[in-house]
């Protein structure tokens, strides 16, 4: 009997050794740790949390927010203690993080300091640093009537830079003010002057960090705001400044913020960014190496330690990326699912309604870009998604994020002579455009071994992980680029361009267009407007509202518009400013016109080669009423 015992109890451990989640603890709270907060920064209040069903129970949650990628921002510890700059409050104090609209978390087994989610210790080089996981950008939350909703991939309200500028300011007056020196150094257990020395080495990188990163337009300084970021022009210049390094001057200014991309059907599309840069297999056009490509060049811009200089012993570039956890954040991705309306905390669906949204979708032939319920299903295991891009001059977005990706360049540096693709012919010359130099940095680092592990364990994982990746990647055939439903893989000439995607779950995922620029679903069909047309009361998108508030407006779908007389902190959107346009894609409103296609959904050309091109009537309210009714049910 003891020894059935043993064996039982040796079973068991093994199974939990052998479990993914082993390191969130074998009991896990049933709210995944997410703290409530009475009243915030702006007002809001939520008592309780709550999860929808998205296909992942509370261990996958917690194990996407605490997986390390291999980001490295600043010193773990330095983080940990650090006070805030006008006050002996720690920095990463709920109250204040909440402030940049990251999700306050408990302390759990695999996040022990109770760090918000997407903030994670990462081991490098027998060092510990802060670092960010992809949950800290794509985990959202929207708020109704007490509680808060949870939305995992889904688009995070974080404001990045201000969190990074706040931070420079309170290295700063810790460097400056003894007392305030003096109890970092207690609180870290470590003599005064080591702790001097490394908090003005992180306030030195951070300053010059956000000095290259100012979102300057026309000597013209725009805020990102909340739920924004140029990620791709902080990537660009991250690579540029390790070609060149020692010259902050070779970088572009990362001016074109973005919305925060949700993340489910992800592994499923075949293009992923809103310009379709990376593809997700490993054909042409970018050969990127697939989805472990394009999530290496994503852990180089969030501050991955790496460096371009060629290794003697070593194929590739020596680098902080956890490429094992790239591969296991993709596979795990490949099982979330888009969050279904909660008709049990938000207002019911009105069906009747929308029946009839339904039929304005189809009628304005919104399927075509976007596919509707029948060609998608979301739960469906064998689901791919075929990205429609639209050229932009067609469908007349701010064109500030595709110009900037396609045409910035910078000095090559020390890539100047190398191939720009692994086994290519072509090298770099004297400049480059940085979407080539980010091919080759994230190339490099793939074929590198991890510095952390010994030759022969790296090269089997590695293996193992490339091996694993082809086989689970749902992205199977050569992809090719639909651009105005036409196939275009003239890269990168065709990333002048930004994709549509299945609708489903978009009810969670405000505000809409790429750049964040229109509040909600209802004001997405309408006419963009000259402030003259509004004030003459004309219905139209608005030209100014604000953000920061995480209250959900369930008629318009999107994020309440509070006062900011009321809560000053809220960002103020002003459509007005460069790269913040909210013009375009106003089909529904009768402006924007629509390629005609044939009865195979190829777009039909005139004799001139132009595109045949038909504007339809702009629907009145009720008609947007349904539409938006519709969109809930996706």
């Amino acid at each position: 009997m003891k020894r059935q015992t043993k064996i039982s109890l040796s079973l068991i451990t093994f199974s939990l050794l052998s479990c993914t989640y082993v390191s969130q603890g074998v009991v896990t709270s049933g709210d995944r740790y997410a703290e409530v907060m009475k009243e915030d920064y702006f007002g809001d209040s939520f008592e309780k949390i709550v999860y929808l069903d998205q296909n992942w129970d509370r261990w996958d949650s917690l194990w996407f927010y605490t997986t390390t990628q291999g980001s490295d921002f600043m010193p773990y510890d330095l983080f940990l203690h650090l006070e805030q700059a006008d006050s002996d409050v720690l920095f990463r104090d709920a109250d204040n993080m909440s402030k940049y609209r990251y999700l306050i978390q408990r302390e759990s087994w695999d996040n022990p300091d109770g760090l918000p989610v997407g903030f994670v210790k990462d081991s490098y080089q027998g060092k510990d640093y802060m670092g960010f996981t992809c949950a800290a950008c794509h985990t959202g939350q929207v708020n109704y009537q007490g509680v808060g909703i949870r939305i995992d991939g889904g688009p995070a309200l974080a404001d990045m830079d201000g969190m990074l500028r706040a931070l420079e300011s309170a290295l700063q007056a810790t460097r400056d003010d003894e007392m305030k020196l003096a109890r970092l150094a207690q609180n870290m257990s470590q003599d005064l002057s080591s702790v001097q020395v490394e908090v003005k080495a992180s306030l030195d990188w951070l300053r010059e960090y956000n000095q290259i990163n100012l979102s300057v337009n026309n000597g013209q300084l725009v805020d990102y705001g909340y739920g924004r970021l140029d990620a791709f022009g902080r990537i660009y210049n991250r690579v540029l400044g390790h070609m060149t390094p020692g010259d902050s001057s070779n970088s572009n200014p990362p001016n074109a913020p973005v919305s925060y991309p949700f993340l489910w059907d992800t592994p499923q599309h075949d293009f992923v960014q809103w310009n379709g840069v990376a593809n997700n297999n490993e054909g042409p056009p970018a050969g990127f190496l697939g989805p472990l490509g394009r999530n290496t060049g994503e852990v180089l811009g969030v501050f991955a330690s790496f460096s371009l200089e060629e290794q003697d012993t070593h194929l590739g570039y020596k680098a902080s990326v956890d490429k094992r956890n790239l591969g296991r954040l993709e596979r795990h991705l490949a099982g979330l699912q888009s969050p279904l309306w909660p008709e049990d905390i938000l207002p019911a669906i009105d069906k009747q309604l929308a029946e009839q949204g339904e039929e304005v979708f189809e009628a304005y032939k919104c399927q075509l870009c976007h596919s509707d319920d029948e060609s998608f299903v979301r739960d469906d295991k064998k689901r791919l998604v075929v990205a429609q891009f639209s050229s932009l001059s067609l469908i007349g977005t701010d064109p500030q994020m595709a110009d900037n990706a396609l045409n910035y360049q910078g000095d090559s540096g020390m890539l100047k002579g190398r191939a720009i693709t692994i086994g290519g012919n072509d090298k770099f010359s004297d400049t480059t455009h940085v979407v080539f130099a980010l091919q080759n940095a994230a190339q490099g680092v793939i074929v590198a071994r991890d510095p952390d592990k010994s030759w022969l364990r790296a090269r089997a994982e590695w293996l193992y992980d490339i091996v694993v990746a082809f086989f689970h990647n749902p992205v199977v055939e050569e992809t090719q680029f639909h651009l105005d439903f036409e196939i275009n893989n003239n890269f990168p000439n065709n990333l002048n361009a930004y994709k549509a995607r299945p609708l489903n779950g978009i009810w969670a995922t405000a505000p809409y267009l790429h750049n964040g620029s229109v509040p909600n679903l209802y004001d997405l069909f309408l006419p963009s407007c000259s402030d003259d047309e509004i004030t003459a009361g004309k219905e139209c998108r608005p030209n100014r509202f604000t953000l920061g508030s995480r209250e959900f407006d369930p008629i318009k779908v999107g994020l309440v518009s509070k006062d900011k007389v009321e809560f000053p902190g809220l960002f103020e959107f002003d459509t007005s400013l460069p790269a913040n346009g909210n013009a375009g894609h106003e089909y529904a409103a009768g402006v924007t016109a629509v390629i005609k296609v044939d009865a195979s959904g190829k777009a039909i050309r005139k004799a001139d080669g132009s595109f045949d091109l038909e504007l339809l009537p702009a629907i009145n309210e009720q008609q947007r009423l349904a539409l938006v009714e519709y969109l809930k049910t996706l």
